[in-house]
């Protein structure tokens, strides 16, 4: 939105202001792929952003290929983009960036024995296979793997299998709000080892869930620091002016996709069509965006790597940068 919100303070496409109309989805791949035939039969839309979530997203990939309209998408499931569909674009690195990344710096600091505990969306298998392959690059396996449902709040049983495993490290496949809830509990049950994750757990979501015991995580990320450059210290600035908040990962990661998709926007003027947005989308290459520099390959993924951070004294630190 904050985009969209600068371009039509500039005036817009060529004059033509941008309309972003919100819908949600509640995490639902039915009422996703409903509110996808929605937008596009109904308010016309040329392009969208949807989804967020995996499974969200791998419902709605054949309604955008149907109608070819192009859309944009957070979501990290690996298989988003493998579906045939050329009208597909992610707005940050696929879920294996995030868990090869982390999982060779752990290994690189000399742990050895691993556990994971996912969930069981499209997100959560996902991420728990890209962890379990990072692991195997090393000839390591799983000392366990653990899984949970995505409305689940207590996760002794699992927690409690993977402790007779004796891990050094609890790798994260789920969403914030789990993942700092199993921290936390994973601390009661008398857990001393080392936590680590992707996506997820660079967020402040994550910090604020898990408390005390988020303090020395480490995870993945592209957008590492809102004072990495120039770029990322005049949105965080501009950001916070907007919303009052410090942005994060999910917020840098929406930027990008509304920066790309106005540039396709702009190159496709004055004919704005989806048809036309898609090939544009897909000349974008060599866009220094917040995570990263963008270049679109023919199945839309655009960005590829990832930096490491460590939550330090409740803040989310950069350790290296990408």
């Amino acid at each position: 939105m904050l985009a969209f919100e600068a371009k039509n303070a500039a005036g817009g496409i060529h004059g033509r202001m941008l309309q972003l109309i919100q819908e949600d989805d509640e995490a639902d791949p039915t009422k996703a792929v409903a509110l996808a035939q929605k937008l596009i039969t109904q308010d016309k839309v040329v392009a969208a952003f949807a989804c967020t979530n995996s499974t969200t997203t791998l419902a709605v990939v054949p309604v955008f290929m149907e109608y070819k309209i192009p859309h944009l998408t957070s979501a990290l499931n690996a298989t988003i983009t493998q579906k045939g569909s050329k009208y597909v674009f992610r707005d940050c690195p696929a879920g294996p960036a995030y868990e090869k990344s982390i999982v060779d710096f752990m290994v690189g600091k000399g742990f050895k024995k691993f556990a994971i505990i996912s969930d069981t969306s499209a997100y959560g298998k996902g991420e728990a296979e890209y962890q379990t392959n990072a692991l195997k690059a090393h000839g390591l396996e799983p000392l366990a793997v653990e899984w949970y449902g995505i409305e689940d709040k207590d996760f002794t049983g699992q927690l409690t299998k993977i402790l007779q495993t004796n891990p050094e490290v609890i790798l994260f496949g789920g969403s914030e709000v789990a993942s700092g809830l199993i921290a936390k509990q994973a601390r009661q049950l008398g857990f001393t080892g080392q936590f680590a994750g992707g996506a997820a757990i660079g967020t402040t979501k994550f910090v604020e869930v898990a408390g005390d015991a988020a303090e020395g995580t480490y995870y993945s990320n592209p957008y590492i620091s809102n004072d990495l450059n120039d770029l990322t210290r005049d949105f965080a600035a501009r950001y916070k002016a907007r919303w009052g908040d410090e942005p994060e990962s999910h917020g840098a990661k929406a930027y990008d996709g509304a920066t790309v998709l106005i540039m396709a926007l702009e190159k496709a003027y004055p004919d704005i069509t989806p048809e036309r947005i898609t090939e544009e989308l897909h000349k974008i290459c060599g866009v220094q965006g917040l995570q990263g520099t963008i270049c679109y390959d023919e199945n839309g993924e655009g960005l590829h790597e990832v930096g490491i951070g460590v939550v330090k004294d409740g803040k989310l630190t950069p350790v290296s940068v990408k």
